[in-house]
């Protein structure tokens, strides 16, 4: 903390952005309050450490690129030669490097965000990026980190023997040292406390009232590393982006997300995961975004959206599903037809090994060969079949997975997942697949 807030104190001797991954006791959240402080993220919150550390990625190639077109081999080169002193300085303060290399260092889906990290300590410090990090104990750092560390502040250890290792006098400190005492440099030294007080409140307080001193003084606000909504309302999207439909929000860029409205879309997840919400704004999104959208519905008898709307038609029974999908096959490939098509289909496997299942499977076809579009939704469990009605419902490899698991990907859209874990999706969050790319997608809670 100390670290945190005296990089920015003097906001006239050059830019300083700080950013915070918090695996302890949530003690540096109260760096937040500091206009160079950026974001201090929780170690638990596995979105924002992701978005965190590609975002510092993208610092590190955006100034390896420009520092390089100038011949500046430092962050202090690059400011005389281009006359930026605005170009801040990074500071990444990492509170528990041990919990964070052992939950990131090995996970297949993690290894790459872990990397990044060891970039950040090899390549890191002539672009201005730098990283402090703490440790509870010496054998939590392996070979590979400390040969990239260039300071040492050694505080009081519980094992002697750490020490020798740490290359520092062992007759320094003790257990009677105070809070604070450290070696550094070879020299004891006692580590600044803003405010000069234990009282935790009394240093918060002082804190604030810095803050707002170097607001007066011009102190530039370091940008926030944002999350997705955990629940997010329709009426804050927009009718469209990109002249498509807007599915939710996205987070590659934490902005309306758009769909394309056309062929077969696959709503799929296991149960309480939203698919009926999904659904649901998925066919608000198409009516803000196309007025004049035709929409059919065939569902079961216990079907959530057959009394959503007045829908132009709509079919429960086998027979009448199967009537109407014959019907729908020869109106959606008719290229005359001048109006969009929408059909929505709820729990599209209740139609597998019926009489409607031919008649559905051949409009799955036209579909996916038309300009309309047709939403499907199933449970994950159920969709993993190949052939028959789910391999052309699938055939577009369209559509997104609510709360996902790792094999869902191959198994829905032909699309390899990252491993990921059910818990860490809330109702409506997904994994949004179109083109074979995939991203996180919020999806709004659509009015009842």
């Amino acid at each position: 903390r100390s670290i945190g807030i005296a990089a920015g104190a003097r906001p006239e001797a050059g830019r300083v952005a700080v950013y915070g991954i918090d695996f302890g006791t949530g003690a540096l959240r109260s760096l937040e309050v500091m206009p160079h402080v950026g974001s201090v993220v929780s170690g638990d919150d596995v979105e924002r450490v992701q978005r965190l550390l590609r975002t510092l990625r993208g610092m590190l190639d955006d100034r390896a690129k420009r520092f390089s077109e100038v011949n500046a081999s430092t962050l202090t080169e690059y400011r005389q030669i281009t006359g930026n002193v605005q170009e801040p300085r990074i500071l990444l303060l990492l509170d528990g490097f041990g919990v964070f290399k052992q939950d990131w260092e090995t996970t297949s889906a993690r290894a790459p965000f872990y990397a990044i990290f060891m970039r950040m300590l090899g390549e890191g410090r002539p672009l201005g990026v730098h990283v402090v990090a703490t440790a509870d104990r010496y054998g939590a750092v392996p070979t590979a980190v400390s040969a990239n560390v260039t300071k040492r502040i050694v505080l009081r250890m519980s094992d002697e023997g750490a020490y020798a290792i740490l290359g520092v006098p062992k007759d320094v400190l003790s257990e009677r040292s105070v809070p604070g005492r450290a070696i550094v440099d070879g020299l004891e030294t006692q580590i600044a406390v803003i405010g000069g007080t234990t009282n935790v409140a009394e240093q918060n307080a002082a804190g604030a009232e810095l803050a707002r001193e170097l607001r007066a003084r011009g102190a530039v606000e370091a940008r926030n590393i944002g999350s997705l909504p955990t629940e997010l309302d329709a009426a804050s999207l927009p009718d469209r982006i990109d002249d498509m439909p807007v599915l939710g929000i996205g987070d590659d860029t934490l902005g309306p997300k758009g769909f394309e409205p056309v062929g077969t879309f696959v709503v799929a997840g296991p149960p309480q995961s939203g698919k009926t919400t999904a659904l649901r704004s998925i066919v608000a999104a198409m009516e803000r975004f196309d007025p004049q959208t035709e929409l059919f519905h065939i569902g079961g008898r216990r079907a959530a959206l057959r009394d959503l709307r007045a829908w132009r038609r709509a079919a429960t029974g086998i027979e009448d599903v199967r009537a109407l999908a014959k019907e729908l096959k020869d109106v959606v490939a008719d290229e005359s037809v001048p109006t969009r098509i929408l059909i929505v289909v709820e729990n599209v496997t209740e139609f597998g090994d019926t009489d409607a299942e031919r008649p559905l499977k051949e409009l799955f076809q036209a579909i996916n060969r038309s300009d309309h579009l047709l939403i499907a939704d199933g449970d994950v469990t159920q969709l993993s079949g190949g052939y028959g009605l789910i391999g052309e419902l699938k055939a577009g490899r369209h559509g997104i997975a609510l709360r996902p698991d790792s094999y869902d990907g191959e198994s829905l859209f032909k699309v390899p997942f990252p491993k990921v874990q059910r818990h860490e999706f809330p109702a409506g969050r997904g994994l949004f697949v179109e083109n074979g790319r995939f991203v996180t997608v919020q999806v709004p809670l659509a009015p009842e």
